[in-house]
């Protein structure tokens, strides 16, 4: 059997990483064409733009409990590359039928049914394809998953804008639900493998197959881990985090309250996109070289620092400060997520719990969209609301950082267990 050299990565491991943040730069497109899409359609069709970002919670929540009742289940029948073209293809179709809606009623039934599969599909698989394909570097390589990604965001600063002024919201649904079509069946078909072994190849850093199932069998199974204190400040923490990183969505509102017009604040968000193509591959490699305590630790200080000075201060020079800061925080739910649990954890627990720790991300942001939105509404800027924020994320951080330390120690009183294939081709 052939394997990559230990030194560096065989061509066919890129390509199952490249694939797999083309395929999260849907997600972040998606969730960042929201903010460019809603306002007009729910001038369309007559409504409050409050009642149309129901669709944000709706298909965030519906996505969560799938991840959480059915994400292990998904990927253990079906195999991450058919959940990827199952999940994918149908979460586009879903977009793009919304482009032909005229009632209420239809935009929140094509939320719930776009919201199924897609953070499952399009997410989750991005996790465990890391996961099988590497032994070490798996935080840098979560780091260049999530650079490819922040590309999602690239198109949907600077592209879609200019679709949706010149042909509508409508066209841009539509366009929005092809390109996930089209990107989901060319990394589905032409780059994603579900396991090194389906192509004659091992997973980066193992020697043999004995070692690759060794890594895969450590830690404490997932019944025990899902009953301890710490997997529930590590849910809580995470979550906690990805609702405050939901200010995202207000960023254009909030920089309107610091003196900023609407030119200067897409420059930010557009500033904020490019910044999180470097910063992701800072981040994971930071998880590799000094471990995922201390890469989470300087997250979640930069986490503070930022919203104090989006908090504090005012003007183009400082809140363009403030987001160079925010722009480490913004990716580390999707890249420290996986790697904060199997370090927690180890890797008995990893597939079985993946689904419930990705769906953290979604909750947070279903919760803290609306929050962050009720908090403008009621005190007519977003003051309060950051200086809650700021408690909020000091107590997350000392959640999953507790939760990391005495997790690992749990790991090293859990006698070892005979490894098993996880993941089918």
């Amino acid at each position: 059997m052939g394997t990559a050299r230990l030194g560096g990565v065989s061509p066919r491991h890129w390509m199952v990483v490249i694939g797999s943040g083309l395929l999260m730069s849907l997600n972040v497109l998606m969730f960042l064409a929201v903010g460019l899409l809603m306002p007009p359609l729910a001038e369309s069709l007559g409504v409050g733009l409050g009642q149309a970002m129901v669709f944000v919670s709706i298909s965030m929540l519906t996505g969560a409990g799938v991840l959480t009742t059915a994400g292990p289940f998904l990927l253990r029948t079906l195999g991450p590359r058919r959940l990827i073209l199952v999940g994918g293809t149908f979460t586009g179709l879903m977009l793009f039928l919304i482009g032909f809606i005229g009632e209420l009623w239809q935009l929140y039934a094509l939320a719930f049914a776009a919201g199924l599969l897609a953070t499952a599909a399009l997410q989750m698989t991005g996790a465990a394809l890391v996961n099988a394909w590497f032994i070490t570097h798996r935080g840098l390589m979560q780091g260049v998953l999530m650079g490819v990604a922040g590309f999602g965001g690239i198109v949907a600063g600077l592209v879609l804008p200019g679709i949706v002024g010149a042909y509508g919201w409508r066209v841009g649904f539509q366009v929005v639900g092809v390109l996930t079509v089209v990107i989901t069946v060319a990394c589905g078909v032409l780059m994603i493998r579900s396991h090194p072994t389906d192509v004659g190849l091992l997973a980066h850093g193992a020697h043999d197959l004995v070692e690759e199932e060794r890594a895969e069998s450590d830690g404490i199974p997932a019944r025990s881990a899902m009953r301890t204190p710490q997997f529930a400040a590590l849910i809580v923490g995470l979550t906690a985090i990805s609702g405050i990183m939901a200010l995202q969505q207000h960023f254009a509102s909030m920089m309107s309250d610091r003196g900023l017009d609407l030119a200067a604040s897409g420059t930010l968000i557009t500033m904020l996109s490019l910044l999180n193509v470097g910063t992701t591959l800072l981040l994971g490699a930071l998880a590799d070289r000094w471990g995922p305590g201390p890469a989470f630790l300087l997250a979640g200080c930069l986490l503070l620092v930022a919203l104090g000075m989006f908090l504090l201060t005012s003007g183009y020079p400082m809140q363009a400060m403030a987001v160079l800061l925010f722009s480490i925080p913004t990716i580390t739910p999707p890249i420290m997520t996986p790697i904060l649990l199997r370090a927690a954890f180890g890797g008995r627990a990893f597939v079985p719990l993946l689904g419930m720790a990705t769906a953290t991300m979604p909750v947070g942001i279903a919760i803290g969209s609306p929050l962050w939105g009720l908090a403008k509404d009621a005190n007519g800027d977003y003051t309060l609301a950051l200086g809650v924020a700021l408690g909020v994320a000091a107590l997350a951080v000392l959640l999953v950082t507790w939760a990391l330390r005495s997790g690992q120690g749990l790991q090293q009183r859990m006698p070892a267990a005979e490894p098993e294939r996880l993941l089918p081709g």
